[in-house]
């Protein structure tokens, strides 16, 4: 019997040799497709899907009550407010905006005299929520700046501070969840005796 010309017949693998290679050439390609993956969603979340302050702002405010009383011969006055607001959340992101309960709070030269709280919502995707509450406004709690409202009153103009807190987070397809809480600080000068809403200020900013 004659032997092959170029030599003997190589001897192929051994099973278990067969088997390891492809073990490792398929882990080597479920590692690839993962990497593959994971840059497409970090270029994913720093450019289409990057998180964006969500906005908050005072619409409308609606004063009611019984415009303030003056006494003599002992200065004094008696304020009677209510104070309906209309604060609106806008969500410039392309996933939606879940907060939980905020908070608004109303301050007469730093001091607190009035809040409310906000209850808890969901801001639709590039979407817009518009919240009512009502805030009236203590007498007792002006009591500390009795004399600055009676100066106030007497020229006309009386300036409150706003501020809204709603904190929440921000949810990318279930995968990327971001905190966030939206402030709003707005300024609001109500005219006496007409109770009527004066001028309104107002700054907005979110922390991420």
């Amino acid at each position: 019997m004659k032997e092959e010309e170029g030599g003997t017949k190589p001897h192929p693998l051994p099973r278990h040799r067969r088997h390891r290679r492809l073990c490792v050439f398929l882990t080597l390609l479920l590692l690839l497709l993962l990497l593959t993956l994971f840059i497409i969603c970090l270029i994913l979340a720093l450019t289409l899907f990057k998180p964006k302050e969500p906005e908050s702002r005072v619409l409308s405010t609606t004063i009611t009550g019984v415009s303030p009383r003056v006494t003599l011969p002992v200065f004094h006055v008696e304020l009677n407010l209510t104070l309906d607001l209309v604060v609106r959340v806008h969500n410039p992101n392309r996933a939606s905006f879940t907060h939980a309960d905020g908070a608004s709070h109303v301050t007469y030269r730093g001091v607190q005299v009035a809040d409310a709280d906000v209850a808890p919502g969901k801001v639709p995707s590039r979407g817009s929520e518009d919240m009512k509450y009502r805030l009236t406004v203590e007498a007792d709690r002006l009591a500390a700046k009795a004399g600055s409202l009676a100066e106030d009153v007497l020229s006309g103009a009386v300036g409150f501070d706003f501020n809204t807190r709603l904190p929440g987070r921000v949810n990318f397809l279930g995968i990327i969840k971001r905190h966030a809480v939206a402030v709003s600080d707005c300024h609001i000068v109500v005219g006496f005796p007409r109770l009527k809403v004066r001028s309104q200020e107002c700054n907005t900013r979110t922390k991420i």
